[in-house]
């Protein structure tokens, strides 16, 4: 692998993600007729409370709040882009860096605000199935943003350093 080409993978996978994330977060409408009869579909018992939260959990997801993020973590990944076109390749690292730490609050804002709305849930054990699958997410999150995190690191370890010169500079005396 050349030196910086595990940038360019996780730029395009993580612009992959964010657009998807914008997409959805913009675009994506609630559409209970549908949700019902998806669950139709799949044999699941339609449930008030489950369409109840399905539709807290998208307003949650549209709110101001995650839009404002969507759109901070799709311009991080711009600049990372156009550090690397420019061959600014460790401004476009520390930019990357910023956006893994970007998805880091994002994921932990869902995860709190989308908990809080399982109090719709009146039986115990949906509840805590539910909670369970958003902390499932919500560790596979981290367990992503350490991988990523830890490569970037790592092969900024691996990178040379500059070696010092002897030559005569326009700043020596």
């Amino acid at each position: 692998m050349k030196k910086w080409t595990h940038l360019y993978v996780f730029l395009i996978l993580s612009g992959i993600s964010s657009l998807y994330r914008s997409w959805t977060v913009f675009m994506s409408k609630f559409d209970e007729a549908g949700l019902r009869s998806q669950f139709e579909a799949a044999g699941i018992p339609i449930d008030n409370e489950m369409i109840s939260f399905s539709n807290a959990a998208f307003q949650f997801q549209t709110n101001i709040v995650n839009k404002i993020l969507a759109v901070i973590l799709v311009v991080a990944l711009i600049v990372a882009a156009v550090f690397l076109i420019q061959k600014k390749f460790e401004t476009a690292s520390y930019t990357y860096i910023g956006y893994l730490f970007g998805t880091l609050i994002l994921s932990t804002y869902s995860f709190i605000g989308t908990r809080g709305l399982t109090s719709i849930y009146t039986d115990v054990t949906v509840r805590n199935t539910v909670q369970a699958t958003m902390l499932g997410g919500y560790a596979l999150n981290i367990v992503l943003f350490i991988i990523y995190f830890g490569l970037i690191i790592f092969f900024h370890m691996r990178k040379p350093k500059a070696m010092p010169t002897l030559e005569q500079n326009a700043t020596d005396i």
